[in-house]
């Protein structure tokens, strides 16, 4: 897809001596020897390796991103061969030295949709059974290289365009890192968007005729426009997909740009993405989506901390403009400072803290879904299957944000409560809670999924749970000013992670707007020629994408469960993933999200339930899970789409009858006989949360040298308005 700008640019000589210049690449001294391998499906292929490279069929798997079976035969490299990377009819064969002349791009057939799975005969067993593990899990590997302080030294991806990459990635099963690495050799993420010498052009450098067959409108705006990042990163992994990249990466990235040093680039800047620990791609990710803190229309300056640089800014607005929840989350702090004001300390589902300071108001109340319960045996009848009791305990989440009607929050209630004296000790709230709110719109900036009769009102204090555009406070307005204002700062999750710059931050939520074209693009598909595609719905907000869930008919859910959701209680994370069942052909019946889940689990531990962070499916199709586990099951086709979930979407438990060795994230359980748990690691309730990845604490050292990286990285320009190069719409495949 590249042209000559980039191949005159990397020469042997430049790739041998770059060591993670911008993520390049690292290339291997001595001698060179050709193997000849069988990958999976038995198609033959000779790989070029190092003298001292390892050539164990494992290990070039690994750095290939192929599946390879034998490793055939092994020979020194001719010091005669010269000739450029050729295809030979019969079987893939390359062999490269020197780098080849550009070619036209061969337009790869696309694969055939796979079969939706079927069931097999039911079993009774309830015991987990024996590994089940065969042929190729998720999506192709890539082997992790490089360390956290280099990874993040070096780190020059815009925030915004993480969620881009993952949704993409999601949708055509290729690897994000694969997308991002793409973005960073052809146009520095955006940042280089020039034309090339042969005409390739925009986001990921498409030559036009190929825009015409690959492009697509991702972002809902009514064209394909390759100079709108949501579309020329979807198109790059729809061609990607055609070109067999969700089997065999290194041929789709050599169809990309056939040169084998364009694919070694590639893989090289993949693994080092992958190298960056799962959490603090998952917090940057949440960090984007999240929404602006002040509503209307607000600038942003720097305020200065105690130390030289800022970890502040001060958001200035219109007078008296209301203050809103960035994400759902739970409120850790409500005070008073000295001088009158107050400060407001939020958390995320990811562990994020977004800290509101000098705000003039805070608001009394806010308006919640009333708190429900359902039994199990309630639940069998309503959702016509055979259920398992819940465990019971006794243990309650140590939540402030109780039911007016809960016997653990004692207080008093007042026979007449609108009396002068019983108001101001009480009854105001009593009578909200019991009356509930006339509009919506005077607690909320968004609209939201609570059915008028089923919203209550409650106090806001510490321990409330809110949901994203909640009305927290108004601005600090002086009398007689135009204008008001507020500080506010953002502490990423990490164990002793620093309050940082948001300026980063902040800028990403303008350029994922734009990015959107304005309003909400998969919005607007969904609204216009069809339903959006999985890819589109993981980009919707979050009150969009619960209206989505909760309007899909594929998607069959408990009465109380679907209370949840109205309520905002519910993790986006799975909320997308029940979209992504369904997209995959596997309807799914929810049998448990937090309502009628007990606060802790059998093992006695907390359930991610009680945080929204987790979903039980009883059913797939209408095929109860009870009696259908096992190799080849409906159960084990829906186990292994999950695997191919990745970056943030990526479950923390998938809990079955089965094993998966070699995964990272399923578990076999004799009481998950009847149900599929999916998981996602929920905020951590007492400290932000513990930032871990394969043994490395990412401290507050880390995040400020990330944070300070991005300051020092451009942003690139995204545009609201289609380029002249926008073609009519096409469709997703």
């Amino acid at each position: 897809m590249r042209t000559s700008r980039h191949k005159i640019a990397f020469t042997a000589a430049t790739l041998s001596a770059a060591l993670f210049v911008t993520l390049g690449v690292v290339a291997s001294a001595g001698a060179n020897r050709n193997v000849t391998v069988t990958l999976d499906g038995g198609t033959t292929r000779i790989y070029t390796v190092g003298d001292s490279d390892p050539v164990d069929a494992s290990s070039l798997s690994k750095r290939f991103g192929v599946t390879i079976t034998a490793v055939t035969k092994i020979e020194s490299e001719s010091t005669s061969s010269t000739t450029t990377s050729s295809t030979t009819t019969s079987s893939t064969t390359t062999t490269t030295t020197t780098t080849p002349k550009p070619k036209p791009k061969p337009r790869p057939k696309p694969h055939r949709r796979a079969t939706r799975p079927h069931t097999t005969p039911r079993t009774t067993a309830r015991r987990p059974s024996t590994s089940v593990a065969t042929g190729t899990l998720g999506l192709p590997g890539l082997t992790p290289l490089g360390t956290p302080d280099d990874l993040i030294a070096n780190f020059s991806i815009p925030p915004f365009l993480l969620p881009i990459y993952q949704a993409a990635g999601i949708e055509y099963g290729i690897p994000w890192q694969v997308l991002a690495a793409i973005n960073s050799v052809e146009t520095d993420y955006g940042r280089n968007l020039s034309v090339s010498t042969a005409g390739a052009l925009g986001w990921m450098q498409f030559m036009p005729a190929t825009w015409d067959t690959y492009g697509v409108d991702a972002s809902g705006d009514g064209v394909a426009d390759p100079y709108n990042p949501v579309d020329a990163i979807f198109a790059a992994a729809r061609y990607l997909k055609a070109s067999g990249g969700s089997s065999d990466l290194h041929a789709a990235i050599l169809s990309y740009n056939h040169a084998e040093w364009y694919v070694a680039d590639v893989m090289h800047r993949a693994q080092l993405l992958a190298g960056l620990p799962d959490d603090i791609v998952a917090s940057l990710t949440g960090l984007s989506q999240a929404m602006f803190p002040v509503a209307g229309k607000a600038s942003v300056s720097t305020a200065k901390g105690a130390g030289d640089s800022p970890d502040s800014v001060t958001i200035g607005s219109l007078p008296n403009a209301p203050v809103v929840a960035t994400g759902d989350g739970r409120i850790t702090k409500i005070a008073k400072q000295r001088d009158g004001r107050s400060t407001i300390t939020l958390r995320d589902a990811y562990g994020n803290e977004f800290y509101y300071r000098d705000l003039g108001n805070v608001a009394q109340r806010y308006v919640t879904r009333r708190d429900r319960s359902v039994s199990s045996k309630d639940l069998s009848k309503e959702l016509k299957l055979n259920l398992h009791p819940e465990p019971t305990d006794t243990a309650t989440a140590p939540s402030a944000d109780e039911s007016p009607t809960s016997t653990s929050a004692r207080r008093r209630l007042f026979a007449n409560p609108a009396r002068p004296a019983a108001y101001r000790a009480g009854g105001a709230e009593q009578l909200a809670e019991a009356y509930g709110p006339n509009d919506l719109s005077d607690w909320f900036t968004v609209p939201v999924n609570i059915p008028r009769k089923d919203a209550v009102i409650k106090p806001l204090k510490k321990g409330s749970t809110v949901i994203a555009g909640t009305i927290l406070g108004h601005v600090d307005t002086k009398v007689g000013s135009p204008r008001g204002s507020i500080k506010f700062a953002i502490r990423p999750a990490g164990k002793g992670a620093p309050v940082i710059d948001p300026r980063p931050i902040i800028s990403g939520w303008k350029l994922l707007s734009a990015a959107s074209r304005g309003a909400n693009g998969a919005r607007s598909a969904s609204l216009g020629k069809g339903a959006p595609t999985i890819g589109q719905v993981l980009l919707l907000g979050k009150s969009e994408l619960a209206r989505r869930v909760l309007t899909d008919s594929r998607i069959t859910i408990y009465e109380c469960g679907r209370a949840d959701i109205q309520a905002g209680g519910i993790d986006r994370r799975v909320l997308a993933t029940l979209e992504y069942l369904a997209d995959h052909g596997m309807n799914p019946t929810v049998s448990s999200l937090h309502c009628g889940h007990p606060y802790l689990s059998k093992s006695g531990n907390v359930s991610e339930h009680s945080a929204g962070a987790a979903v039980d499916v009883a059913a797939i199709n209408g095929v109860p899970i009870l009696g259908n586990q096992g190799p080849g099951s409906i159960t084990d086709h829906a186990v292994r789409a999950l695997l191919a979930l990745q970056g943030n979407m990526h479950p923390h438990q998938i809990i079955t009858l089965m094993s998966y060795p070699g995964t990272d994230n399923t578990l076999a359980l004799a009481d998950h006989d009847d149900h599929i748990h999916i998981g996602f690691h929920p905020a951590d309730s007492a400290t932000p949360g513990a930032l871990i990845s394969s043994g490395v604490v990412l401290g507050g050292s880390k995040w400020s040298a990330l944070i300070g990286r991005l300051r020092e990285v451009p942003n690139p320009r995204v545009t609201t308005k289609p380029s002249r190069y926008a073609t009519a719409v096409k469709t997703h495949d």
